[in-house]
């Protein structure tokens, strides 16, 4: 595993009040950490089928032109929310999943940061369509911010991390990497394991999980909560007063799209706290 994690945050900006509250945790936490940040804003633009060469012509200088107004207001963006952070700045003709993965890929961004959209549905929370979709197909750790929790969610107030575990491969990856972040940002890390109740109670030696480096970095307390793993998670988030989640999630295939376990995206939906997302261990294979 990278020592210096992360290295370069990806933030998506859109100009809402979720991406900037986004951003400030995005800054904040590569500040920390001192990790490079780039930002990328992502415009679409599809010409009618009948328009004819001239107008073709036409649309595609007052495109460039909104392309680079959408830099100035982006760099215009970045002065706004976070006064002094250093940031490069990405502007892409795509739509916003394939810009953000392509953006990722090219700077060997290992961390995204991005704003959520909360939204009424049949399952209480749903997150923004970009954010679900970037959860799905992205194989890199995801942070989602929303913007009702901005007072809490700079990075410099992260104190107390939750990590819940289980037995799997993920699980303990997703540790990991909780406890590089608690090290890096000074934080208190507790270790969850819950058991279902189907399962049989035990607890884990969770501490043999971490390196010996990373066990005297960060405290790891032992806390077995028995119950719905997704609503012991947030209940304990919310008693101990946590300002990050850390969740392990396991992509599985879905006939020809990738989905999440349900656990995982109950608690990305319901948690109004950031959620860090760590997606399967590198080389393991997918269920």
């Amino acid at each position: 595993m990278n020592p210096n994690w992360p290295s370069n945050v990806l933030c998506p900006v859109d100009f809402s009040e979720p991406s900037a509250a986004a951003l400030r945790f995005a800054a904040d936490l590569a500040a920390k950490t001192h990790a490079g940040l780039t930002l990328v804003h992502a415009s679409f633009l599809s010409a009618p089928p009948y328009f004819t060469e001239a107008q073709l012509a036409d649309l595609s200088r007052q495109y460039k032109d909104s392309l680079n107004e959408a830099d100035r207001a982006l760099q215009a963006f970045a002065v706004r929310v976070c006064p002094g952070c250093s940031a490069s700045r990405a502007i892409l003709d795509m739509r916003p999943v394939d810009a953000i993965l392509k953006i990722a890929r090219e700077k060997g961004s290992d961390l995204v940061v991005m704003g959520t959209h909360g939204r009424s549905g049949f399952n209480r929370f749903l997150l923004g369509s970009v954010a679900e979709r970037i959860l799905r197909e992205s194989t890199i750790p995801i942070v989602t911010v929303r913007a009702a929790a901005d007072s809490a969610a700079g990075a410099r107030s992260i104190q107390k991390i939750l990590c819940p575990v289980n037995d799997s491969p993920t699980a303990k990856y997703a540790l990991q990497k909780a406890a590089r972040l608690a090290a890096a940002l000074g934080a208190e890390l507790t270790a969850l394991y819950v058991v279902e109740p189907h399962e049989s109670e035990r607890r884990p030696d969770l501490c043999e999980w971490l390196s010996e480096s990373e066990r005297q970095a960060c405290r790891v307390q032992h806390i077995v909560e028995a119950g719905d793993a997704a609503d012991r998670i947030l209940n304990t988030a919310q008693r101990m007063s946590a300002d990050l989640l850390v969740v392990g999630a396991q992509h599985h295939l879905f006939a020809d799209s990738t989905v999440l376990g349900t656990t995982t995206v109950r608690v990305v939906r319901h948690s109004p706290i950031p959620v860090l997302t760590v997606v399967n261990p590198p080389h393991s294979a997918r269920a």
